[in-house]
C-alpha cells in the first residue's frame, strides 16, 4: 500500500477536536475520532505510571483501538463561526462587566453618589449618558460645576429624547449635595485613574455592540433559526449561544437527546454500588451549554406558561431554585432535539403537555407592579400639595411610568 493511502487511513485519537491540529487533520481527509477527556483521565488513574506525552499517547492509542472514542462530526462553516462569534461576545461580556466594576470601584473611593445616581434599570454606570456626564465630570468638583443646560447637553448627546431637563435637573440636584471631599491633588490623581478606567469601558462596551450585531448575523444564518427564535424567552443572544453550542448536526453528533443532556451538564449521574444508590450532579460537561440552558430555563419560566407551570411543579415537589432550572433545562434540550430531529415546530403546550384551549390550561400570571393598597396610599400622597410623581414612585420603588400607568391611569407626560 503506498504510504500516502496508509497514512489517509490511519484513525487518530484526539481528546481535544477544536485545535487547529484536529481541523487540519480531518481537512485533509484522515479519519479523527474524539477521546472523552474525563475518561482518558479515569483510564490513566486506573493504570497508574508518569504523566508524560509518551504515556498519553500509548493511552490514546489503547482506547481508540479498544472503541473507546466516538466520531468527529464537524459542523458547517456557518455553524463554526457562529460558534467562534458566539465564544468573543461571552468574553467580550465578561470584560465590559470587569470594567465596569473597575470604575465602580474608583469612584467609591472619592465620589460614592455617582455610582448610586444612575440605576440599574437604565445600565447603571455602563449606560451611554452616565458615561458622557463621567467623561466631562469625573470627580466631585467638577460635576459641582456643571449647570442644567450643561447636563442637558451632555444627556442629548449621549442619545436621550425624552425628559432630558427633569434627569438634568436631577443629576444636578444630586451633584450639587455636600459631600466628603479629598485634597485637589490626590482628587485629580483619581481623575486620572478613573478616566483610563472609563475609557476601557467605552471601548469595552463598543466592542460588546459590535459583536452583539455581528453575532445577530451568524444567528439569522444558522438552519435552525426559525425553531429556536420562535421559543417564548428565548431572545437572540441566548439563542445564538444554544445553536452555538449544539451545532447543526445534532443527530450525527449526539445520537439521542439523553446524550445532548449529558453532554449540556443537565442530566444527573448515577453511582450504585449494591444496595447504595446515589444520584450526583454532572460536572463534566459543556459548562458554556450548561450556563446557557440555566439562562433559558430562568428566562423561559418567565415568559412560558408550560414552562413556569414545570418550573412551580418541581419547587412544590421539594427541588430547590437552582436544581428546579436543571430539569427544566433538560426538558427544553430534549424538546429542541426532537423537533430538530424530526423537523417539527416547536409548540409550548406540546412539550410541556397541557391543551391551550381546554379550561384551566396552563398561563402565565404576571405579577402587578403595585396592588390596590399600594395604589389608594399612592393616590393619598399624591393629594398632598409638593408631592411629585418622582418622589411618589422612589417611595414605591418603581418607576415614574408604573406611577403615571397604574396611579393615575395615564400615559406619562412628554
Amino acid at each position: 500500500m503506498p504510504l500516502g493511502r496508509r497514512w489517509r487511513a490511519t484513525v487518530t485519537g484526539i481528546e481535544d477536536v477544536h485545535i487547529l491540529f484536529a481541523r487540519s487533520l480531518a481537512a485533509s481527509g484522515m479519519k479523527v475520532v474524539h477521546v472523552d477527556p474525563t475518561r482518558a483521565a479515569r483510564h490513566r488513574a486506573a493504570f497508574g505510571g508518569s504523566k508524560t506525552d509518551r504515556a498519553d499517547a500509548r493511552l490514546l492509542a489503547a482506547m481508540t483501538l479498544a472503541g473507546a472514542s466516538r466520531p468527529l462530526v464537524v459542523n458547517s462553516p456557518g455553524a463554526e463561526a457562529l460558534r467562534v462569534v458566539a465564544h468573543a461576545h461571552r468574553a467580550a461580556v465578561d470584560q465590559r462587566v470587569q470594567a465596569l466594576h473597575a470604575l465602580r470601584a474608583a469612584l467609591m473611593r472619592i465620589w460614592p453618589a455617582a455610582v448610586t445616581a444612575w440605576p440599574a434599570s437604565v445600565g447603571g454606570l455602563c449606560s451611554p449618558q452616565a458615561r458622557a456626564v463621567l467623561a466631562a465630570a469625573p470627580s466631585p468638583r467638577a460635576a459641582a460645576r456643571l449647570d442644567r443646560k450643561s447636563l442637558a447637553a451632555l444627556l442629548t448627546a449621549a442619545g436621550r429624547k425624552r425628559t432630558v431637563d427633569d434627569e438634568a435637573e436631577r443629576l444636578r440636584m444630586i451633584f450639587s449635595r455636600p459631600v466628603m471631599l479629598l485634597d485637589a491633588r490626590v482628587e485629580d490623581a483619581e481623575v486620572i485613574r478613573i478616566g483610563h478606567l472609563r475609557m476601557t469601558l467605552d471601548h469595552a462596551a463598543q466592542r460588546t455592540n459590535t459583536l452583539q450585531r455581528n453575532l445577530e448575523e451568524h444567528y439569522a444564518a444558522h438552519p435552525y433559526h426559525g425553531l429556536v427564535s420562535r421559543v417564548r424567552g428565548i431572545g437572540t443572544t441566548l439563542g445564538a449561544y444554544l445553536l452555538a453550542e449544539i451545532g447543526d448536526r445534532p443527530t450525527e453528533r449526539f445520537g439521542s437527546g439523553r446524550s445532548l443532556a449529558a453532554y449540556a451538564g443537565v442530566a444527573p449521574v448515577t453511582w450504585a454500588s449494591g444496595q447504595t444508590v446515589r444520584v450526583t450532579f454532572r460536572r463534566a460537561s459543556s459548562t458554556h451549554l450548561r450556563s446557557t440552558l440555566h439562562a433559558v430555563a430562568f428566562s423561559m419560566a418567565n415568559h412560558s406558561p408550560g414552562a413556569r407551570t414545570y418550573y412551580q411543579l418541581r419547587r412544590s415537589a421539594g427541588d430547590a431554585h437552582a436544581t428546579a432550572l436543571r430539569k427544566l433545562g433538560r426538558k427544553i434540550v430534549l424538546c429542541l432535539y426532537h423537533c430538530m430531529a424530526t423537523g417539527t415546530q416547536y409548540d409550548d403546550a406540546t412539550a410541556f403537555g397541557y391543551p391551550p384551549t381546554a379550561a384551566g390550561a396552563s398561563t402565565l400570571q404576571r405579577q402587578k407592579p403595585l396592588d390596590e393598597r399600594q395604589i389608594a396610599r399612592a393616590h393619598d400622597m399624591l393629594a398632598i400639595p409638593g408631592t411629585t410623581v418622582t418622589a411618589t414612585a422612589r417611595a414605591f420603588g418603581v418607576s415614574t411610568q408604573t406611577i403615571y400607568r397604574h396611579v393615575l391611569g395615564r400615559p406619562r407626560a412628554q
